[in-house]
């Protein structure tokens, strides 16, 4: 049986529930008030009152249909999902007990599947046709903001949003070199928000300089992908139109390779993803780029595009290299199947500048980050997210198109949004 999120929040909010309620942990819960539903992005319902084994504790739910949607969801690296007190799923999906927020704090699970007080086909039926509707709203910062004001406070809370992702991996780095770190970037973001767990994972796995060991003994392009995908169970989930052959070919070498025989229980989500973004393709999109980079380093081949001077920075000439670099042709992928450049814009954004500017700043490199802003301040435009279309409808028709034009906008409006716009703080839009 098939439904939406959304059929949850009415299960909730009409607390359709037995009326004894224990967490994944075996607390008890009491629900005094289910809170107020949130239209705006961020937790489900704000200022729930819950009391869970007889302490009453006042916050915000979260509701999700499986336990793991938190992470590929990207709450557990959101701090504006601090406030959750209760993580209601309907079905508890993970291996522990209970769920992580940014802070590292513990959040209480509560798994609904078997804790409905009617038939679940009952309620369905009766909420089906029934839809939370977000109100019309207006936003006093856009509508006081001209049209020479507005790209200057956007360029510098994007410059702001930036400085956060480096202090992000310059603490990652403490504990990997910057070869690990791109790759795990990459393959994080290959696995979109259904597979970006389960993608770090084999990342964490197959950490580079392993593969780099295994290159040095002698290892092929088609044993390093027989690796990722048999050791992943990749190869037996693989498209259906995906030739035969090749599968058979890689099943083959992994069972004489001598590199590795470690497995990886993962989690794969595979249920209606489209065969470009399967997890799967990713790694086969990406492989000629990898296996090339273990002769050197991985960070090195990234590094190479930045080799100018940031006075004779040419935007098109920059996503030309780049878009050679990554994508690249294989004798197994159509082209219809190669990594997309608005895949690659996003890398670039939010994995290969910051790292880069952590590299530059490490190295003393003053010229090298000087380019590395360069090219944030004058990229294009990225593909709209949930986020950015929410902050586009509090604009101006003019304003709208503005933002469209250059990826520091976009990723400003996201700082706007984190900081104020979920809060519903207005007040602080003023300081700006």
């Amino acid at each position: 049986m098939q439904f939406s999120e959304k059929f949850l929040y009415h299960i909730w909010d009409a607390q359709h529930l037995v009326t004894e309620l224990k967490t994944i942990s075996g607390k008890s819960v009491k629900i005094m008030f289910t809170g107020r539903w949130n239209t705006d992005a961020g937790p489900d319902f704000k200022d729930a009152i819950i009391e869970i084994d007889g302490k009453v504790l006042r916050g915000d739910v979260e509701i999700d249909l499986q336990t793991y949607n938190w992470n590929s969801h990207n709450h557990n690296e959101n701090p504006n999902f601090n406030s959750v007190i209760l993580h209601v799923v309907f079905q508890h999906n993970d291996k522990y007990p209970f769920t992580i927020n940014e802070n590292g704090d513990q959040i209480e699970i509560l798994e609904l599947c078997n804790a409905l007080d009617k038939d679940i086909a009952k309620l369905l039926k009766k909420y089906s046709e029934k839809e939370f509707k977000a109100g019309k709203q207006k936003c006093k910062f856009f509508l006081q903001q001209n049209e020479d004001e507005l790209p200057v406070k956007l360029e510098k809370m994007g410059q702001e949003r930036l400085e956060k992702k480096i202090r992000r991996f310059s603490a990652e780095h403490y504990f990997a070199g910057f070869d690990q770190l791109l790759l795990q970037g990459l393959l994080e973001a290959l696995g979109y928000s259904k597979n970006k767990y389960q993608m770090l994972q084999l990342a964490l796995k197959f950490r580079y300089d392993k593969l780099k060991k295994f290159y040095s003994a002698g290892m092929s392009q088609d044993e390093l992908i027989a690796l990722l995908l048999c050791s992943s169970n990749l190869i037996n989930h693989l498209p259906s139109t995906f030739p035969a052959e090749f599968k058979t070919k890689w099943q083959e070498l992994y069972s004489k390779q001598q590199f590795s025989r470690e497995t990886i229980d993962i989690n794969w989500q595979l249920f209606r993803i489209r065969p470009v973004n399967h997890p799967a393709i990713r790694l086969l999109q990406i492989s000629d780029f990898l296996y090339n980079s273990l002769e050197t380093s991985l960070f090195h081949q990234i590094l190479k595009l930045f080799s100018f001077s940031s006075e004779l920075f040419n935007l098109k000439d920059f996503t030309t290299k780049l878009y050679q670099v990554l994508q690249t042709r294989s004798e197994f992928l159509p082209e219809r199947y190669k990594l997309g450049k608005t895949r690659i814009d996003t890398i670039l954004v939010n994995i290969i500048l910051p790292l880069v500017v952590v590299y530059a700043r490490e190295k003393s490199y003053n010229q090298l980050e000087q380019v590395a802003f360069k090219v944030y301040r004058k990229f294009h435009g990225l593909p709209d997210n949930f986020i950015t279309q929410y902050m586009q409808n509090l604009m101006k028709p003019e304003q709208k198109k503005l933002t469209k034009k250059k990826a520091i906008y976009q990723q400003g409006l996201l700082k706007l949004y984190f900081d104020n716009c979920q809060h519903h703080d207005c007040e602080g839009c003023e300081t700006f």
